[in-house]
Parts: structure tokens; sequence; C-alpha cells
């Protein structure tokens, strides 16, 4: 399930009544060498290039992040491990592992930890801009404040389930229960279409992806390629390379292979 929101009233009326501080840092910080702690865990960045920024998090049991925002950036959350749930100013998502939601710029949310081990999650912020936050409402009394200072990093990565993209072992995909993360680059049509068709998730990370007659995947946007029908859907043709976040689950592949 991957499920798209866009802004409502309620979120345009109260984004036009809070206040909140700005830390001009968070921008500019180089987050590559730092675990971020949070009141309801940590994150830290996961993968980033000049169009996307990929953080993963850790959400302890029974906790939630704030209810906040982001004025200028589209977000995707996809669940690697746990149960969650994902609440908006006007729904609630259960999301299960290989679930997603797209959250449009404006789209006031929270992800609580349902799962007794707490959750893993991807973040995929469009464009990378870690200060663009605006906190409604927080069980810690961060409302109003902006993204953590430096006196949340930790660099003792050996406290963290640490596995960022740049310290995968020999270009492998990385492992995470029964999921495989990869980002990976595509120079064709075909190559892109064999991807996509073997993966429970998708992102394209550095420009827009056409699936025909069906629709465009912007950059930044989860989906799940299972709801194409892939007989008469094609991926148009390419005139540059595709770089796309990839999430496979191996016990799907197993299944299909002995059924």
């Amino acid at each position: 399930m991957v499920a798209k929101i866009f802004p409502s009233s309620a979120d345009y009326e109260n984004l036009s009544r809070v206040k909140t501080q700005v830390n001009a840092e968070a921008n500019i910080y180089d987050y590559t060498q730092c675990v971020v702690n949070k009141p309801w865990g940590y994150e830290y960045l996961w993968y980033q290039d000049a169009h996307v920024a990929i953080w993963f998090l850790h959400i302890d049991y029974l906790k939630s992040t704030s209810l906040h925002c982001h004025v200028k950036k589209r977000t995707s959350l996809l669940l690697l491990q746990g149960k969650a749930v994902s609440s908006t100013l006007e729904n609630r998502y259960k999301l299960s592992p290989g679930d997603a939601v797209v959250l449009e710029a404006c789209v006031f949310h929270s992800t609580t930890a349902i799962s007794e081990g707490g959750i893993y999650v991807l973040e995929v912020e469009t464009p990378p801009m870690k200060g663009d936050l605006v906190r409604l409402k927080d069980a810690f009394g961060r409302q109003g404040a902006g993204y953590e200072s430096s006196r949340q990093y930790s660099q003792d990565f050996s406290q963290y389930l640490y596995v960022p993209f740049y310290r995968r072992s020999g270009g492998a995909p990385i492992a995470l229960g029964t999921l495989f993360l990869d980002v990976v680059e595509l120079h064709s049509a075909e190559l892109l279409s064999s991807k996509i068709q073997s993966a429970e998730l998708i992102v394209p990370l550095n420009r827009s992806l056409s699936i025909h007659p069906e629709r465009k995947i912007a950059i930044g946007e989860a989906f799940n390629p299972s709801i194409f029908d892939w007989d008469r859907s094609t991926v148009e043709s390419m005139a540059e390379t595709i770089r796309v976040l990839v999430i496979t689950d191996l016990s799907l592949q197993a299944d299909g292979a002995t059924n």
C-alpha cells in the first residue's frame, strides 16, 4: 500500500497560525558523520544527492514523532520493519513493512511505532532541506522548535543500527529483515522496467519517471510497481540515466518461486 496525501484546508489553516523557530544551521550541516538523537529514538542521513536526502529512522515502541509539516519539500515515508500508524490532521494509515505514505508539502503528519521492538523507516525528503520543519504538537515539548541542535548529535555509531548507504559492503544491497535496500543507476527503459517489476517499492531520485499510459512518478515519490498492469504498461524511453531507490522483499520472491 502506498498512500499519497495532499494538504487540506486544515493543514493550511494550522500552518498560518503556528509560530516556529528556525535552526539555520540545519540546511548546511554535514550530517554524514553523525546520528541525531531524538526523544522518540534516532535518525541519520542514509543517502543524499543534489535532489533528495534519505534518512534512516528508528522509532521506539509506542513513541511518536511530532505532528509536523515541511513547507517546501515532499516527504515519502517507507516502513522497513515493524508496524506503524501514520497520522495526518484528518486520517490515520496503518503501515506494515513495504508500505509507504507520500506527503506533499504542508501536510502535517506524525508516525507512531506500534510494534514492541519499535520500527525502522526510510524518509525520503525532496529537496534536501533539513531546516524546513514546522512542529504543531509534540509529546516531548518541542512544538514550535526548530530541528535538533548539535548537542543531540552522536558519533558513537556502536549504539545504533548504523547502516548508511555509503558504508555498504562491496556495493551490495543493504539487508534489513527480508527487505533489501539499494540505490541503482539504470541506463535504459528495458533495464528499468525489469528492475521495477521485481521490486516492492521504487523511488526516483534524480528525475521523474513516466509509465505509459498510467502516470508520471515524481522525484522522491514512493510507488508500488504491483499497481500497474505490466502486460500493457511500459516505461517511457529514457534520454538520460535514472537513479532509483529500490526496495525488494525477498520473502515475496521466494513465495513466487515456490507457487
